[in-house]
């Protein structure tokens, strides 16, 4: 009997298609069954899908978190500061004559254009403010408010718009702050200032002010009473020196106003 054997390549149609399926079920045999005909595309869509859902719980407990976070915002989260301001005006010390109108405008250094009650130990070069009280407006502010109520018993204190010709008083707050001695026993409220005189921008005089008066009590209500004291005491010097400076103003006849 002749045994023939046929080599891969003299194989028939039939033979090869025969083979070829016996190969397509081994390897679904071998092949996991999570990878079963699963391509590269729906391997990485499972897998993202799943990571999705893993990350539902998150987001949910996230945006729990944002919507609690935006019912608290406008609420303060601490105690409110006190206000302060530079409450009544001391009466003047002295009685001085009536002068012409001025524009006045007060500026200050850049730590005084914050609203925080400065303080600091003796001389040293470390200002601080106090945690929980405030000022009701800056302290350029309150100076400039100040000015006009206490410089208006002289003479009108006009707006820089009003009247061009009536002389300018320029001043600039340098200090506005209250001073502990080094054992914190005691303490000063102390106040400088510059000011500049004008008259159609031409420099009249200077001058440089600085008041200090003692705290009642070594805290920030005793120091902002301190610092109001000596922003009027200060407030008097300027009233005293423009009074040198300005004429009084001229009355119906052509004679000097009196002083009342």
């Amino acid at each position: 009997m002749k045994v023939s054997l046929l080599k891969k390549g003299n194989q028939s149609p039939a033979g090869r298609q025969g083979a070829a399926a016996r190969q397509g079920v081994l390897r679904q045999q071998c092949e996991p069954v999570g990878l079963r005909r699963a391509s590269f595309r729906d391997w990485t869509f499972n897998g993202a899908r799943s990571r999705l859902l893993r990350l539902v719980p998150v987001l949910g407990l996230a945006a729990a978190a944002v919507v609690l976070t935006g019912c608290s915002v406008g609420r303060a989260s601490g105690p409110q500061a006190g206000l302060f301001d530079l409450g009544p005006a001391t009466p003047a010390v002295t009685t001085l004559p009536k002068r012409e109108p001025i524009s006045a405008n007060v500026t200050a250094v850049s730590m005084l254009n914050d609203t925080g009650v400065i303080w600091r130990i003796g001389d040293s070069a470390n200002p601080q403010s106090y945690a929980t009280y405030r000022w009701a407006a800056t302290p350029a502010q309150l100076l400039q408010q100040r000015l006009v109520e206490r410089l208006s018993a002289q003479g009108p204190v006009l707006s820089d718009t009003v009247d061009s010709r009536a002389p300018v008083l320029q001043i600039s707050l340098t200090r506005f702050e209250q001073v502990y001695t080094p054992d914190g026993t005691s303490s000063e409220g102390r106040v400088t200032l510059q000011a500049v005189l004008l008259r159609e921008r031409r420099t009249i005089d200077a001058v440089r002010v600085a008041r200090s008066a003692p705290a009642t009590s070594q805290d920030a209500a005793g120091g902002v009473q301190a610092l109001r004291v000596a922003t009027d005491a200060a407030l008097d010097d300027l009233a005293l020196w423009l009074s040198q400076k300005l004429p009084a103003p001229a009355g119906p006849m052509g004679v000097p106003m009196a002083t009342h």
